[in-house]
C-alpha cells in the first residue's frame, strides 16, 4: 500500500476518470474490451469526484442501461474498491493551481480528477483525449486507453 501526497494510504495501483469507468462497466461501450485488458489484475479506483460523476451517469443512462440509485452505488463500490478523494489541501489550492496552469472553463472538472490522481501518486486511466492537455498541464501520469 502506498501513500499519496495527502499522507493517506492508497491501495489502488490505477485510478480511472469517468470516461474510463463508464467504458469499463458498460459492455456496449466500444472501449469496453480494451479497458478490461488494461485493468485486469489491477487494484483500481476512481479519482476524486469521478465517483460522483459515475453515479450520475449510471442513474441517467438511456433505456435499459439506466440503473437505480442503489444499484449504481453497488456497481461503484464493487467495481472501484480503491478510490482516492481529492485531498483537502489540493481542494483549497485548486483555483490557484488551475490559474497557474492556464486551466479554465469546464476543464477544471477534469483538473479536479487529475489533482486527485496526482495527490495519490497513482497513474490515471482515461478514454478522454480532450482531457489530456489538462492532465499534462497538471503533470498527472496518464494512460490513454
Amino acid at each position: 500500500m502506498r501513500s499519496g501526497s495527502s499522507g493517506l494510504p492508497i491501495s489502488a495501483d490505477l485510478l480511472l476518470d469517468t470516461s474510463a469507468a463508464v467504458a469499463l462497466v458498460h459492455d456496449q461501450n466500444p472501449a469496453h474490451e480494451r479497458l478490461l485488458q488494461l485493468t485486469h489484475g489491477r487494484v483500481i479506483g476512481l479519482a476524486g469526484h469521478a465517483s460522483v460523476e459515475m453515479y450520475s451517469v449510471l442513474t441517467r443512462m438511456p433505456g435499459a442501461a439506466r440503473v437505480s440509485p442503489g444499484r449504481a452505488q453497488e456497481i461503484i463500490a464493487r467495481s472501484f474498491p480503491a478510490s482516492a478523494p481529492l485531498s483537502p489541501t489540493s481542494a483549497e489550492a485548486a483555483i490557484a493551481t488551475f490559474a497557474d496552469a492556464g486551466i479554465a472553463g469546464g476543464s477544471v472538472y477534469d483538473g479536479l480528477v487529475g489533482l486527485a490522481a496526482r495527490d495519490a501518486a497513482v497513474p490515471l486511466l482515461t478514454c478522454d483525449r480532450r482531457a489530456m492537455g489538462t492532465y499534462a498541464a497538471l503533470r498527472v501520469e496518464v494512460l490513454l486507453a
